[in-house]
């Protein structure tokens, strides 16, 4: 029973949008405008970095309380299940119709629970491959794509956290499956541009 409750409650928890809260405070309608995202990334660019910082600090701090619950209630051993099902709130809100974001500050929060000697290797990888291409969606499914190879490198073995961190990385890059075509197309946003005219209807 508590196994139950400690995924259903991870999974809640994700479904708790941050994005769509500053909306509601602005009074602006993320989904009509720039990406359609309520994530970290698209506040930023409609209504600016504080706002954004806002998104990024309470999505990945929803990541690693949801990873908790877990143990906090007894059950240590299914941390990894409620980190994705706290990943998954995230991408699939109840609350939101199933509307949700691209759950990468999420699972960052989960990694520094779960996996943070993998980070190591995943934050430098993000890093440098927003300063080369200057897309935040390319640097995450970077990141994810290192995630479950840093995992064979930090923790060998664990047969059960590399499969989170496999899972985690599936996640992440379907749902950047838009992002993927509108990069091979050219058409993808850069994070350090000017606003777009659809931002600034």
């Amino acid at each position: 029973m508590r196994v139950i409750l400690a995924v259903l409650l991870s999974y809640l928890l994700g479904g708790l949008l941050f994005g769509e809260l500053i909306a509601l405070i602005s009074r602006v309608d993320l989904r009509k405008r720039g990406s359609g995202n309520p994530g970290a990334t698209n506040v930023y660019r409609i209504l600016g970095p504080l706002f954004g910082l806002i998104v990024l600090v309470g999505d990945t701090l929803k990541g690693i309380i949801g990873s908790l619950i877990g143990s906090w209630l007894g059950v240590p051993e299914i941390a990894p299940w409620c980190g994705l099902a706290v990943i998954a709130g995230h991408n699939w809100p109840l609350q939101f119709k199933f509307k949700g974001g691209k759950g990468i500050a999420t699972s960052f929060g989960t990694i520094i629970v779960l996996a943070p000697e993998t980070l190591l290797i995943i934050a430098p990888l993000w890093i440098i491959t927003l300063l080369l291409s200057g897309y935040v969606s390319l640097a995450s499914m970077i990141a994810a794509i290192g995630l479950p190879l840093s995992c064979l490198l930090f923790y060998p073995g664990e047969k059960i956290l590399l499969l989170y961190t496999v899972l985690a990385c599936a996640l992440a890059i379907f749902r950047h499956r838009a992002n993927i075509q509108r990069i091979m197309n050219g058409t993808e946003n850069k994070i350090l541009r000017k606003k777009a005219k659809e931002d600034l209807k």
